[in-house]
């Protein structure tokens, strides 16, 4: 894998990505990654601790061998070479770079459903059906988010295109259609 603090985030990304994929551990190493992004979520001040000039790079070496020590030697080189490139601001960004890259060569797709009230396990399942099948893909995963605006329905947004059966959406629909008239 070659890596050089002039790549950016995607590049980044797709270079640890490919090696990954070369040693079949793509899999782990999106695992590891997933765990990063809930450490960073759960610690907001995790960027400027690294960033911070003042605190000691000993300490930042031991906060950085304690965040990682249960990946794997592949990721624990991979985030320190981050680090030596003074990049780990730019992680979530690599983060988020691989799980595009990782999603699309797995063919898993997400869906962002917007209802009025949380899906039933029924529902999200349907929602999954339709879309393996129309898109093609593997997986489907479900994002739901709960917007009273829509006054009911679903409107669901995946791969760039969106679907919208909200009642909002059929009421301004037909308001068109009478105005015309």
């Amino acid at each position: 894998m070659r890596l050089n603090r002039d790549m950016d985030a995607s590049q980044l990304a797709k270079a640890f990505y490919q090696d990954a994929l070369e040693k079949g551990t793509e899999d782990e190493a999106f695992d590891n990654l997933m765990d990063i992004r809930q450490i960073y979520a759960g610690n907001k001040n995790l960027t400027k601790f690294f960033n911070n000039r003042q605190i000691a790079q000993t300490d930042k070496e031991q906060v950085l061998e304690d965040l990682t020590k249960t990946f794997s030697s592949d990721m624990q080189n991979f985030i320190k070479t981050i680090y030596n490139f003074r990049r780990m601001s730019d992680l979530l960004a690599i983060v988020n770079a691989y799980e595009t890259l990782y999603d699309h060569e797995n063919r898993t797709a997400i869906a962002n459903v917007t209802t009025t009230v949380p899906l039933t396990e029924s529902q999200e399942k349907r929602i999954q059906e339709v879309f393996i099948k129309k898109l093609g893909a593997r997986k489907v995963l479900i994002k739901t988010i709960i917007d009273e605006e829509i006054l009911g329905g679903v409107i669901i947004e995946i791969e760039n295109k969106v679907f919208d059966g909200s009642i909002r959406a059929n009421l301004e629909s037909l308001k068109k259609q009478l105005v015309k008239e």
